[in-house]
């Protein structure tokens, strides 16, 4: 199960990078701060709301077009 959190983490490490770098460069440190705030109640928030987000994009299309 740790094994999983911690590859997890790691995505979100990249993702966050990736979005921040569209908004600008930001200071390491910064990114650090922000990493070392994460908590596994964010982690499984950020989950629900991307599936919710991905589901209801695929009901809308699907109600859209069929």
């Amino acid at each position: 199960w740790f094994c999983y959190v911690d590859k997890f983490t790691h995505i979100i490490m990249w993702f966050t990078r990736i979005i921040s770098s569209f908004f600008g460069i930001r200071k390491k440190s910064d990114l650090n701060d922000d990493l070392k705030s994460i908590s596994l109640k964010n982690i499984i928030f950020l989950f629900l709301v991307l599936n919710i987000l991905f589901i209801g994009s695929v009901l809308l299309i699907t109600r859209i077009f069929i």
